[in-house]
């Protein structure tokens, strides 16, 4: 049985008309998106947008195009600091097959790793010891990769991206020691070595 209490739902909130096109919708974030302003979390209330979500995207999507330049430009800057670096980073990690969600399961961890390993090196490459960079790609070059930007290393390729295997290296560095394993450096060294004699070389 039902009990007899009905939650009280005033008339007048039932709905909301669209500032701009002007039609009527039920008032549920179905048909409007939500205020996320910090004011409405503080009154602990909801609070709907002035427009509809049609008339929303269709603002949005205009503003855009209208803004290209602008856009492009607030972009790169994301892109090219230290956050939006690490957050880009990260989005390609995840589509890695050597990507271990238990490792990594968020952003926000990958980015505790490199504040940690900044804390004890800086922005110093381990492996060349030029100081790392966050540059975005020459527009309209495909692959175009700065030789000094940040990027993540595997330190033994057979093992995935685990914490204790992931290192932040700059992008030449990473690029030049590819697949190579210990076992095969220590080769490579004994090589020079007997060739050049001695394996202190550029």
């Amino acid at each position: 049985m039902n009990g007899l209490r009905r939650k009280f739902v005033n008339p007048n909130l039932a709905t909301k008309t669209c500032v701009k096109c002007k039609k009527e919708y039920p008032r549920n974030d179905q048909f409007f998106y939500v205020n996320k302003k910090d004011s409405a979390k503080r009154l602990n209330v909801i609070i709907y947008m002035s427009y509809c979500i049609r008339c929303d995207n269709e603002k949005t999507l205009k503003w855009k195009k209208n803004n290209a330049q602008r856009r492009r430009i607030v972009q790169k800057k994301y892109n090219e600091s230290e956050r939006g670096f690490l957050v880009n980073m990260f989005n390609t990690l995840k589509t890695s097959n050597n990507y271990i969600a238990s490792e990594f399961p968020d952003k926000e961890a990958l980015i505790q790793h490199w504040e940690e390993q900044k804390a004890r090196t800086g922005w110093i490459c381990p492996g060349t010891g030029i100081t790392m960079t966050t540059k975005m790609p020459i527009e309209n070059i495909k692959k175009s990769n700065n030789p000094t930007n940040l990027s993540k290393d595997r330190i033994l390729p057979g093992v995935g991206y685990t914490k204790k295997n992931l290192i932040f290296t700059c992008w030449d560095y990473n690029n030049a020691k590819n697949a190579m394993t210990p076992k095969m450096a220590k080769t490579y060294l004994k090589i020079v070595k007997e060739r050049y004699g001695t394996d202190e070389m550029e």
